[in-house]
């Protein structure tokens, strides 16, 4: 295999330990690595890997003519860049909160390790959650909201509506705002997937396909990192590209209470789903939407934060409570 697939993940990971069995693969490939601290089993395992064709496609349970058809990797490929468009997206998020709240008295905590449905929680001076932040991109447009849902194509942002009671249900157990803030830049995850070096979208793919493989989601999110962080050459130029135009998108944030009373008020106008019969053998695997008007249902992020420093956390926990935010 080329690009050696074990190469590309020790970039990734750097020093960290690989993930099964791709641990055992470079201990195989790499006859100089003492084994005798392993586990019999471990060591049985690797010097079999030593003695076949393709120790790749042994260790992981593959086929010997194993190889990701387009479906496949166009597939993955678009995965690999929707993560991407969210690490970006949530780094820009910090940049804007930092620079706009200017204070220490608020501080933002990442949550994003815990793989839940919060990216962040804002703590106030006493490390106490004031609120939850979700991020949610907002790249392509919905050609038919006018017909369907009466909102220009580019005023309408679609938002699952289990996650608006998800996001509810969570505020009320807790008695913790819960807040979607928006990002809108005209990016689609298969834009960023089209420019992904080839030899990754591979790895993810062999990671992806092997039943054996462990920690799929960590090493998605390493193989991300490192795109971004050190992108290959041919890569670079792509990243900076959507480095700027993040930079320049249109931040907006809408509540979980909000986003509940919209619904309620206008569920047959704007949750095309409900007045179609057969929605679900037309639309397969499609989630239930409700729309969202992006310039009248929603609150300026820049203004949020500045509402924050002028009433107060007292003040705008009740504006968001009330759904006026």
């Amino acid at each position: 295999m080329s690009p050696d697939p074990i190469g590309l993940l020790r970039a990734a990971f750097g020093t960290e330990s690989l993930p099964k069995p791709f641990h055992l693969i470079e201990a195989a490939l790499t006859p100089e690595v003492s084994i005798e601290n392993l586990s019999p089993a471990a060591r049985k395992r690797i010097g079999k890997l030593r003695t076949v064709s393709d120790p790749y496609l042994e260790a992981l349970g593959l086929a010997s003519s194993y190889e990701p058809d387009q479906a496949r990797r166009d597939r993955v490929a678009i995965m690999l860049g929707q993560l991407m468009l969210g690490v970006l997206a949530e780094r820009e998020f910090e940049r804007i909160y930092k620079a706009t709240m200017g204070t220490a008295d608020l501080e933002l905590e990442d949550a994003r390790e815990a793989r839940s449905d919060t990216d962040y929680r804002v703590l106030n001076g006493h490390k106490r959650p004031v609120f939850r932040i979700n991020i949610k991109f907002h790249g392509t447009l919905f050609r038919q909201a006018k017909e369907l849902v009466g909102l220009e194509p580019t005023d309408c942002f679609a938002l699952a509506t289990y996650k608006i009671w998800q996001g509810l249900n969570k505020q009320e157990r807790e008695k913790l705002p819960y807040l979607f803030v928006v990002v809108s830049c005209p990016i689609a995850a298969g834009d960023v997937a089209e420019a992904i070096p080839s030899e990754w979208v591979r790895l993810s793919c062999l990671v992806h396909e092997s039943k054996k493989t462990t920690s799929k989601r960590l090493t998605e999110e390493k193989i991300v990192e490192y795109l971004i962080s050190r992108p290959p050459d041919s890569f670079a130029a792509h990243v900076a590209d959507l480095h700027d135009a993040l930079s320049k998108a249109t931040w907006r944030v809408l509540s979980a209470r909000r986003a509940d009373k919209l619904l309620r008020e206008l569920l047959f106008a704007r949750v095309y789903a409900v007045r179609v019969r057969t929605f679900t053998r037309s639309y397969r695997n499609a989630e239930v939407d409700m729309h969202f008007s992006l310039s009248s249902d929603m609150t300026q992020l820049a203004v949020f934060l500045k509402e924050i420093a002028t009433v107060g956390l007292h003040g705008i926990a009740v504006q968001l409570e009330r759904g006026v935010m």
